[in-house]
């Protein structure tokens, strides 16, 4: 009897020649949630000039709409059988209800609380935002850039906490979303 000499073959995967695919969705949603940070400071901040309050309200505002309807709804989207995806969100209350927007905004609220604070709080001690790296140390303030970086490092460690107090999320079962 003859051998057979070929390769085994792998099942077809019709999403192989994406670039984006070989990416893992840790990554994806880490840079979501850092550029929707970002750009909402930047929005509020660049596009306003009033009150420091009042332009933190209108980033509230503007963050909690696109946490809720953009990163989250990416994020149950991206969720599959081999890649779960589930943990990375805020909370765990039924999408289509609007607890689930008052979740999201107490989580924004936290959010913006601590990145800003950490931010403050670096810069009081002498270290330096990206901005007064980039375009010098004259630019004394929080740039986007640093916000979101900041938002982010706050956000890693909301899931921490919140994956420690809901460890069921982190199975890659079937959960109702």
């Amino acid at each position: 009897m003859k051998k057979n000499n070929k390769p085994e073959q792998k099942p077809f995967n019709p999403y192989s020649i994406d670039k984006l695919n070989n990416i893992k969705p840790g990554v994806k949603v880490g840079f979501l949630k850092f550029w929707v940070s970002g750009a909402a400071f930047f929005l509020t901040f660049t596009a306003f000039f009033y009150a420091v309050e009042d332009l933190l309200i209108a980033m509230f505002l503007l963050m909690t709409l696109g946490v809720e309807y953009i990163v989250n709804k990416v994020i149950v989207w991206m969720h599959n059988d081999k890649f779960p995806t589930l943990h990375y969100l805020p909370h765990h209350v039924e999408r289509k209800s609007i607890l689930s927007l008052l979740a999201t905004a107490g989580y924004v609220l936290v959010m913006i609380a601590s990145s800003y604070f950490a931010i403050e709080g670096l810069l009081s001690i002498g270290i330096p935002s990206i901005g007064m790296l980039f375009f010098g140390f004259d630019n004394i303030g929080i740039d986007p850039i640093t916000f979101g970086l900041v938002y982010w490092v706050m956000d890693f460690i909301w899931l921490q906490v919140k994956n420690r107090i809901y460890p069921k999320y982190m199975n890659k079962g079937n959960q109702n979303v």
